[in-house]
């Protein structure tokens, strides 16, 4: 068969302005539609899995997260946050346990400023522990093993010193408090 412009072969379908179609397109077409709707439920079932699989994981951490803790998490509020702190602050102390190691005698001392805890060997005093009370900081610290330790707490108008013996072999503690004046 000879086409209108000469040339031999196969016929081509006629289109408008000069473009050929391919005849196998819309096969084409529709097998590779076929293929496309039959990979759908897989990728539908895999987004089905996925997605209770993350469901499942976030319940489970949401159980385990309140058995860890044994209490359910919530934020203070400013006003239990400062009563919370009054009450820290005005709460007496309880002088700490016996430290275990190789000390002869130990001991506990709570005051406004914070605490100390000692411990006397051989005469010689040795601090173990020092905790300023809110609204203090720590300014300087002999640790000891000294015949003297101290700690010094201060705040924004007192420095209170807190020097520990030995005298008859447990410690004893005395505090010194004097008002902060500005240079």
């Amino acid at each position: 068969m000879t086409a209108p412009d000469g040339a031999t072969g196969a016929a081509h379908p006629r289109t408008r302005r000069g473009i050929r179609r391919d005849p196998a397109s819309p096969t084409r077409l529709r097998a590779s539609l076929r293929a496309s709707l039959r990979a759908l439920p897989a990728v539908g079932g895999w987004l089905a899995a996925s997605a209770a699989a993350t469901a499942a994981g976030l319940w489970a951490l949401s159980l385990a997260g309140a058995g860890l803790t044994g209490q359910a998490v919530r934020s203070m509020t400013l006003q239990e946050v400062e009563q919370a702190l009054a009450t820290a602050s005005a709460a007496p102390a309880v002088p700490p346990a016996a430290a275990d190691g190789p000390y002869a005698a130990t001991g506990g001392f709570s005051y406004a400023e914070g605490s100390v805890t000692a411990a006397c060997d051989a005469g010689r005093a040795l601090l173990l522990s020092w905790t300023p009370a809110p609204g203090h900081g720590v300014e300087e610290v002999e640790r000891g093993p000294a015949p003297a330790a101290s700690v010094v707490f201060e705040s924004d108008d007192r420095t209170t010193t807190v020097t520990v013996t030995c005298p008859s072999g447990a410690p004893a503690a005395e505090a010194r408090s004097a008002a902060e004046h500005d240079d």
